[in-house]
């Protein structure tokens, strides 16, 4: 049975899948969690973004749209950010991976900022996959068995509608509204790249555009202090008959 699965797997990343793949393999994949290889996450992204695909098209969502959804997590997940601001070899000239441009990530100098290993760097994008599968309004998969088999390894919840919220305001995500507004939700780094922070599952999460504009380069944790410290003072400030203050309030009412 063993070699039978894992035969499956290596045929998972080339065959048309059809329902017994998702049911077979993705619980297979994932109870191996973070011991997973290659081999597993080159088969579980196809098995993963396809049912995505699959579940949104059923539910009558506009392919193109969730094609472009698809294209932001390749982006985001696999592939780098563009690494040099402009082509190194003719200006004007569109870069290629080693002039700049998007690139793997694990193609990428192990010191770079955005290195991954595959097997991370894959698993960071099925994780934006079931976080929007978990938002609110997301098309029922409960017949795929989805709920719990990335909770707590990968997930800090389970994959049901309405189960993720934005990490910084705690405000749910619409699922329509992200179908819709791609460029309304960002990736983000709960420690950011140019702090040291990697790309990792445990690092990662999508989050409302405001929510990264927010958070700039500050950790969460010296967002959060930063905020209380400022509403701290504002209010003192209001205690203490603040004339910019009153002026403040009475401006934003």
């Amino acid at each position: 049975m063993l070699n039978d699965f894992n035969d499956l797997i290596k045929v998972a990343s080339s065959k048309k899948l059809c329902e017994s793949d998702y049911l077979a393999l993705i619980p297979y994949i994932a109870n191996k969690e973070m011991e997973v290889n290659d081999n597993d996450v080159r088969a579980l992204i196809r098995l993963i973004s396809n049912l995505f695909k699959q579940v949104a098209l059923d539910a009558k969502f506009d392919e193109k749209k969730i094609r472009a959804i698809m294209t932001k997590f390749r982006d985001a997940g696999r592939r780098s950010a563009p690494w040099r601001p402009t082509s190194s070899k003719v200006p004007g000239r569109p870069q290629d991976g080693e002039d700049g441009n998007r690139t793997a990530r694990w193609l990428l100098d192990v010191k770079h900022k955005f290195y991954a290993t595959e097997v991370l760097a894959t698993l960071v994008e099925v994780k934006y996959y079931l976080q929007t599968l978990s938002m609110e309004g997301a098309p029922d998969t409960s017949k795929y068995g989805l709920s719990t088999l990335f909770t707590p390894w990968l997930l800090e919840h389970k994959v049901d509608p309405g189960k993720y919220s934005d990490p910084i305001q705690l405000d749910p995500i619409n699922f329509n509204d992200f179908i819709e507004s791609p460029r309304s939700i960002q990736s983000g780094h709960i420690f950011p790249l140019d702090r040291g922070g990697v790309h990792h599952p445990s690092n990662t999460f999508l989050m409302l555009f405001r929510s990264n504009q927010i958070q700039g380069n500050m950790t969460v944790d010296e967002l959060l202090k930063f905020m209380r410290r400022t509403i701290s003072r504002h209010d003192t400030a209001l205690q203490n008959n603040s004339i910019l203050e009153e002026k403040i309030r009475e401006l934003t009412v």
